[in-house]
């Protein structure tokens, strides 16, 4: 019972918090006479699951311009899916904020079209290290192996989990799952190919996409969400950088990957950090030869 009571008065200790954050957002646009619809700029946050970007959203909330819709909103999501564009230009037209966020988790193999179709968009894709990804994942869903059975004998037969897998990216999967492959295996082999979309569409090159790293950002919070609004145009403010915890990382020991699959991890992470480095670079902040 006392359990309970905490997580009720946590829960109303939220509300109170995002109403009283809310009140003072709308007070800011209200002073700066916008418009609803006025001159918007869109922002995507993608990735993988148990990444971080439920925190990355709720950073950008903390800032006074955007509107920001979480996956669990369901004005603009229907089971964690985005509804349609439609849907989503209609709450647009009707914030009065100049900078509208939205999750683009399960959408992230269509990522590129989303930011053409809404453009003038921008996106974010945050990776985390492979082990606590795996680790979380096995926490929250015991037994969840991403339906790669399904996937292995069609890539399109699991929902959104293996749209936008290309031919190469198929076969990797086919070759390296087996009947006895560990549920953390599996995730492993998910994590690869879902990150892997980052690169099939091009946003390693495109200016108007930032990769970051979690361990990176949580670790240096302030330098982290100056980077990060110098990129989207916002102002920076520590109520954003003070939301975050480096708690998480490492926390549980690697996970029992087999090492075919860990080595297609590791290989994945160094790209995604290369590619980080140079995204990083072009935003002035120096990160080369960091690795956690």
């Amino acid at each position: 019972m006392a359990n309970w009571i905490t997580k009720k008065l946590k829960g109303y200790a939220k509300r109170r918090e995002h109403a009283a954050l809310l009140k003072k957002k709308l007070s800011h646009v209200q002073s700066a006479g916008r418009d609803s619809g006025e001159d918007q700029r869109v922002v995507f946050v993608s990735g993988v699951q148990r990444s971080g970007t439920n925190m990355l959203m709720s950073i950008l909330e903390q800032n006074l311009d955007t509107d920001v819709y979480h996956e669990s909103d369901r004005r603009a999501f229907d089971n964690y899916i985005m509804r349609d564009e439609s849907i989503v230009r209609g709450l647009m037209s009707a914030s009065p904020f100049p900078d509208f966020v939205i999750k683009a988790l399960h959408e992230g193999d269509r990522l590129r079209g989303l930011m053409d179709d809404f453009g003038p968009a921008k996106s974010i894709w945050l990776f985390r290290r492979h082990g606590d990804v795996v680790n979380s994942n096995l926490v929250l869903w015991p037994g969840g192996r991403n339906f790669i059975e399904k996937i292995v004998e069609d890539r399109l037969s699991a929902k959104w989990r293996g749209k936008g897998m290309t031919d190469q990216t198929h076969a990797m999967v086919r070759e390296h799952h087996h009947a006895d492959l560990s549920d953390a295996s599996a995730i492993g082999i998910f994590w690869v190919y879902r990150n892997q979309l980052y690169f099939d569409q091009g946003l390693d090159k495109s200016e108007d996409s930032l990769l970051m790293s979690y361990e990176w950002l949580v670790m240096n919070p302030e330098e982290g969400v100056r980077a990060i609004c110098k990129f989207l145009g916002l102002t920076p403010s520590a109520s954003m950088w003070g939301l975050m915890s480096s708690s998480s990382i490492g926390k549980d020991k690697s996970p029992d990957i087999e090492e075919p699959v860990s080595r297609l991890c590791v290989d994945m992470h160094e790209r995604l950090v290369t590619a980080w480095e140079a995204k990083m670079s072009t935003l002035g902040v120096d990160v080369s030869g960091w690795r956690c």
